[in-house]
Protein backbone atom coordinates (compact mmCIF):
# COMPACT_ATOMS: atom_id res chain seq x y z
CA UNK A 1 0.00 0.00 0.00
CA UNK A 2 1.18 3.24 -0.93
CA UNK A 3 1.12 6.90 0.52
CA UNK A 4 0.55 10.18 -0.92
CA UNK A 5 2.51 12.69 0.59
CA UNK A 6 0.82 16.73 -0.06
CA UNK A 7 4.08 19.20 -0.77
CA UNK A 8 3.44 22.55 -0.39
CA UNK A 9 5.87 25.19 -1.92
CA UNK A 10 7.16 27.25 1.00
CA UNK A 11 7.37 31.16 -0.03
CA UNK A 12 10.45 31.86 2.86
CA UNK A 13 11.05 35.58 2.40
CA UNK A 14 7.16 35.80 2.11
CA UNK A 15 7.26 33.72 5.89
CA UNK A 16 9.98 36.25 6.98
CA UNK A 17 8.25 38.91 6.30
CA UNK A 18 4.98 37.88 7.80
CA UNK A 19 7.54 37.28 11.32
CA UNK A 20 9.00 40.75 10.96
CA UNK A 21 5.43 42.35 10.56
CA UNK A 22 3.75 40.38 13.08
CA UNK A 23 6.72 41.79 15.43
CA UNK A 24 6.32 45.30 14.73
CA UNK A 25 2.77 45.20 14.48
CA UNK A 26 2.88 43.96 18.73
CA UNK A 27 5.50 46.15 19.76
CA UNK A 28 2.13 48.81 17.89
CA UNK A 29 -0.59 47.64 19.33
CA UNK A 30 1.29 47.39 22.70
CA UNK A 31 1.94 50.74 23.05
CA UNK A 32 -0.09 53.75 24.16
CA UNK A 33 1.50 56.98 22.52
CA UNK A 34 1.95 56.43 19.40
CA UNK A 35 4.13 59.82 18.65
CA UNK A 36 6.68 58.17 20.68
CA UNK A 37 7.27 54.79 18.40
CA UNK A 38 10.47 54.55 16.78
CA UNK A 39 11.69 51.22 14.70
CA UNK A 40 14.48 51.00 12.32
CA UNK A 41 12.95 48.86 9.61
CA UNK A 42 14.04 48.40 6.02
CA UNK A 43 11.64 49.78 2.99
CA UNK A 44 10.10 46.29 1.78
CA UNK A 45 9.51 45.75 5.93
CA UNK A 46 7.99 49.31 5.48
CA UNK A 47 5.85 48.26 2.13
CA UNK A 48 5.08 44.98 3.76
CA UNK A 49 3.38 46.76 7.14
CA UNK A 50 1.61 49.28 5.23
CA UNK A 51 0.49 47.33 2.49
CA UNK A 52 -1.21 44.83 5.22
CA UNK A 53 -2.68 47.68 7.44
CA UNK A 54 -6.37 47.81 7.28
CA UNK A 55 -7.48 50.86 6.12
CA UNK A 56 -10.36 52.53 4.39
CA UNK A 57 -7.43 53.55 1.72
CA UNK A 58 -5.56 50.38 1.44
CA UNK A 59 -1.01 51.41 0.54
CA UNK A 60 0.21 50.15 -2.52
CA UNK A 61 4.01 50.66 -3.53
CA UNK A 62 4.75 53.12 -6.60
CA UNK A 63 5.78 49.62 -8.67
CA UNK A 64 2.14 48.21 -7.90
CA UNK A 65 0.48 50.74 -9.30
CA UNK A 66 2.10 50.92 -12.39
CA UNK A 67 1.88 47.69 -13.12
CA UNK A 68 -1.34 46.81 -12.08
CA UNK A 69 -2.50 50.23 -15.00
CA UNK A 70 -0.01 48.25 -17.36
CA UNK A 71 -2.31 44.91 -16.45
CA UNK A 72 -5.28 46.86 -17.37
CA UNK A 73 -3.75 48.38 -20.68
CA UNK A 74 -2.89 45.27 -21.87
CA UNK A 75 -6.52 44.25 -22.11
CA UNK A 76 -7.59 46.61 -24.49
CA UNK A 77 -4.46 47.04 -26.62
CA UNK A 78 -6.24 46.09 -29.99
CA UNK A 79 -9.19 48.43 -28.69
CA UNK A 80 -6.73 51.19 -28.40
CA UNK A 81 -5.67 50.91 -31.81
CA UNK A 82 -8.99 50.63 -32.68
CA UNK A 83 -9.75 53.84 -31.01
CA UNK A 84 -7.54 55.62 -33.55
CA UNK A 85 -9.54 54.44 -36.44
CA UNK A 86 -12.31 56.06 -34.81
CA UNK A 87 -10.69 58.88 -34.68
CA UNK A 88 -9.54 58.80 -37.93
CA UNK A 89 -13.04 58.72 -39.07
CA UNK A 90 -14.40 61.34 -37.22
CA UNK A 91 -11.66 64.18 -38.05
CA UNK A 92 -12.68 63.18 -41.94
CA UNK A 93 -16.21 62.89 -41.86
CA UNK A 94 -16.86 65.36 -38.83
CA UNK A 95 -20.26 64.96 -39.79
CA UNK A 96 -23.03 61.80 -38.92
CA UNK A 97 -25.33 62.56 -41.51
CA UNK A 98 -22.52 61.13 -43.93
CA UNK A 99 -23.01 57.42 -44.95
CA UNK A 100 -21.56 54.84 -46.76
CA UNK A 101 -23.35 52.22 -48.98
CA UNK A 102 -21.41 48.76 -50.07
CA UNK A 103 -22.97 47.76 -53.32
CA UNK A 104 -21.97 45.02 -56.46
CA UNK A 105 -21.50 46.67 -60.11
CA UNK A 106 -22.38 45.76 -63.08
CA UNK A 107 -18.60 43.93 -63.56
CA UNK A 108 -19.03 42.14 -60.42
CA UNK A 109 -16.36 44.48 -58.23
CA UNK A 110 -17.66 45.51 -54.97
CA UNK A 111 -17.84 49.17 -54.27
CA UNK A 112 -18.22 52.00 -51.29
CA UNK A 113 -20.44 55.25 -52.36
CA UNK A 114 -19.78 58.02 -49.84
CA UNK A 115 -22.12 60.66 -49.70
CA UNK A 116 -21.75 64.33 -49.07
CA UNK A 117 -19.34 66.52 -50.75
CA UNK A 118 -16.03 65.32 -51.14
CA UNK A 119 -14.17 68.31 -51.79
CA UNK A 120 -14.25 68.72 -48.08
CA UNK A 121 -12.57 65.55 -47.24
CA UNK A 122 -9.07 65.54 -47.02
CA UNK A 123 -8.01 61.63 -47.70
CA UNK A 124 -11.40 60.21 -49.00
CA UNK A 125 -12.20 62.92 -51.56
CA UNK A 126 -14.34 61.15 -54.05
CA UNK A 127 -17.66 59.58 -54.25
CA UNK A 128 -16.85 55.66 -54.97
CA UNK A 129 -13.96 53.91 -54.01
CA UNK A 130 -13.37 49.86 -54.65
CA UNK A 131 -14.15 48.14 -51.57
CA UNK A 132 -9.87 47.11 -51.26
CA UNK A 133 -8.89 50.03 -52.29
CA UNK A 134 -5.70 51.38 -49.76
CA UNK A 135 -7.25 54.34 -48.69
CA UNK A 136 -10.83 52.44 -47.79
CA UNK A 137 -8.76 49.96 -45.75
CA UNK A 138 -6.62 52.21 -43.93
CA UNK A 139 -9.96 54.02 -43.05
CA UNK A 140 -11.63 51.11 -42.29
CA UNK A 141 -15.00 51.72 -44.00
CA UNK A 142 -16.57 48.65 -45.56
CA UNK A 143 -16.63 45.07 -44.99
CA UNK A 144 -12.88 44.81 -46.10
CA UNK A 145 -11.96 47.47 -44.43
CA UNK A 146 -13.22 46.28 -41.07
CA UNK A 147 -11.69 43.53 -41.65
CA UNK A 148 -7.86 45.06 -42.40
CA UNK A 149 -8.64 47.10 -39.58
CA UNK A 150 -9.32 44.01 -37.15
CA UNK A 151 -6.08 42.66 -38.73
CA UNK A 152 -4.04 45.69 -37.50
CA UNK A 153 -5.49 45.79 -33.76
CA UNK A 154 -4.53 41.81 -33.71
CA UNK A 155 -1.01 42.25 -34.54
CA UNK A 156 -0.91 45.37 -32.57
CA UNK A 157 -2.04 43.41 -29.22
CA UNK A 158 0.28 41.06 -29.83
CA UNK A 159 3.38 43.36 -30.06
CA UNK A 160 1.98 45.05 -27.32
CA UNK A 161 1.19 42.26 -24.86
CA UNK A 162 4.97 40.57 -25.58
CA UNK A 163 6.85 43.85 -24.84
CA UNK A 164 5.07 44.73 -21.86
CA UNK A 165 5.69 41.51 -20.60
CA UNK A 166 9.28 41.90 -21.22
CA UNK A 167 9.72 44.42 -19.34
CA UNK A 168 7.92 42.87 -16.36
CA UNK A 169 9.78 40.09 -16.23
CA UNK A 170 13.05 42.59 -16.37
CA UNK A 171 11.84 45.11 -13.62
CA UNK A 172 9.04 43.09 -11.69
CA UNK A 173 10.05 41.79 -8.58
CA UNK A 174 9.12 37.71 -8.06
CA UNK A 175 8.43 37.42 -11.77
CA UNK A 176 9.29 34.61 -13.38
CA UNK A 177 9.14 32.75 -16.57
CA UNK A 178 6.40 30.70 -15.47
CA UNK A 179 4.43 33.95 -15.18
CA UNK A 180 5.67 35.76 -17.97
CA UNK A 181 4.66 32.38 -20.48
CA UNK A 182 1.34 32.07 -18.27
CA UNK A 183 0.67 35.95 -18.99
CA UNK A 184 1.58 35.60 -22.49
CA UNK A 185 -0.09 32.69 -23.09
CA UNK A 186 -3.92 33.90 -21.75
CA UNK A 187 -3.27 37.28 -23.26
CA UNK A 188 -3.12 35.64 -26.71
CA UNK A 189 -6.45 33.75 -25.75
CA UNK A 190 -7.88 36.80 -24.67
CA UNK A 191 -7.01 37.90 -27.92
CA UNK A 192 -8.55 35.01 -29.85
CA UNK A 193 -11.54 34.87 -28.01
CA UNK A 194 -12.47 38.64 -28.60
CA UNK A 195 -11.20 38.88 -32.02
CA UNK A 196 -13.50 36.03 -33.01
CA UNK A 197 -16.40 37.05 -31.12
CA UNK A 198 -16.12 40.65 -31.92
CA UNK A 199 -15.96 39.67 -35.76
CA UNK A 200 -19.14 37.63 -35.00
CA UNK A 201 -21.22 40.35 -33.97
CA UNK A 202 -20.22 43.31 -35.65
CA UNK A 203 -19.99 41.24 -39.10
CA UNK A 204 -23.67 41.25 -39.46
CA UNK A 205 -23.78 44.70 -37.67
CA UNK A 206 -21.73 46.70 -40.24
CA UNK A 207 -23.32 44.40 -43.09
CA UNK A 208 -26.66 45.79 -42.30
CA UNK A 209 -25.34 49.02 -41.93
CA UNK A 210 -23.51 48.95 -45.28
CA UNK A 211 -26.99 47.88 -47.04
CA UNK A 212 -29.32 50.51 -45.38
CA UNK A 213 -26.46 53.43 -45.33
CA UNK A 214 -26.08 54.27 -41.96
CA UNK A 215 -24.11 56.79 -40.79
CA UNK A 216 -20.10 55.83 -40.86
CA UNK A 217 -18.85 57.87 -37.61
CA UNK A 218 -21.84 56.02 -35.61
CA UNK A 219 -21.08 52.46 -37.22
CA UNK A 220 -17.09 53.14 -36.37
CA UNK A 221 -18.65 54.01 -33.20
CA UNK A 222 -20.42 51.19 -32.54
CA UNK A 223 -18.15 48.85 -33.49
CA UNK A 224 -15.70 50.00 -30.95
CA UNK A 225 -17.83 49.99 -28.31
CA UNK A 226 -19.01 46.28 -28.67
CA UNK A 227 -15.31 44.93 -28.49
CA UNK A 228 -14.40 47.27 -25.62
CA UNK A 229 -17.35 45.52 -23.88
CA UNK A 230 -16.61 42.32 -25.24
CA UNK A 231 -12.69 42.96 -23.95
CA UNK A 232 -14.29 44.24 -20.47
CA UNK A 233 -16.09 41.06 -19.76
CA UNK A 234 -13.17 38.96 -20.63
CA UNK A 235 -11.14 41.31 -18.25
CA UNK A 236 -13.83 40.78 -15.42
CA UNK A 237 -13.67 37.23 -16.07
CA UNK A 238 -10.14 36.64 -15.67
CA UNK A 239 -10.12 38.62 -12.61
CA UNK A 240 -13.30 37.13 -11.17
CA UNK A 241 -11.97 33.55 -11.28
CA UNK A 242 -8.50 33.63 -10.85
CA UNK A 243 -7.69 31.66 -14.02
CA UNK A 244 -4.30 32.99 -14.76
CA UNK A 245 -3.27 33.06 -11.30
CA UNK A 246 -4.61 29.45 -10.34
CA UNK A 247 -3.01 28.57 -13.21
CA UNK A 248 0.62 30.45 -12.52
CA UNK A 249 0.67 28.86 -8.88
CA UNK A 250 -0.08 25.54 -10.33
CA UNK A 251 2.44 25.43 -12.13
CA UNK A 252 5.03 26.50 -9.71
CA UNK A 253 4.00 24.24 -6.99
CA UNK A 254 5.00 21.57 -9.21
CA UNK A 255 8.61 22.53 -10.29
CA UNK A 256 11.06 20.16 -8.55
CA UNK A 257 12.42 21.62 -5.31
CA UNK A 258 15.86 23.13 -5.36
CA UNK A 259 19.18 21.28 -3.73
CA UNK A 260 19.77 21.29 -0.64
CA UNK A 261 22.80 23.51 0.01
CA UNK A 262 25.96 21.00 1.08
CA UNK A 263 27.43 21.08 4.16
CA UNK A 264 30.47 23.61 4.54
CA UNK A 265 32.89 23.23 7.24
CA UNK A 266 32.49 26.73 8.42
CA UNK A 267 28.83 26.28 9.25
CA UNK A 268 30.25 24.69 11.98
CA UNK A 269 32.03 27.41 14.25
CA UNK A 270 29.74 29.92 12.98
CA UNK A 271 27.00 27.62 15.52
CA UNK A 272 29.64 27.39 17.73
CA UNK A 273 30.55 31.16 18.19
CA UNK A 274 26.67 31.38 18.16
CA UNK A 275 26.14 29.13 21.01
CA UNK A 276 29.58 30.42 23.17
CA UNK A 277 28.02 33.86 23.23
CA UNK A 278 24.46 32.63 24.53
Amino acid sequence: MGYIYETNVIDWDKANAYINYSRIKRILDETEDDNNVAAVITIEEAEYVLKNQITPTPFTSPEDTLFGIGDFISNYAGNLYEAHRVTRIINEFRNFNIVAIEYTGPNGNTYIRLSGHPGVRAYLNATRYLADNPRILYMGVGTQGMGAVSAGATRFAIVFSLAYRVVELIFKEEYTLVDFFVNVTMDMAKLAVATQVTTLVTGSIVTGALTAGVSVIAVAVGVFVVGALIAYALYKLDDEYGISEAIIKALKSHRPPKPETPYHPDQFFTLLGRYSRG
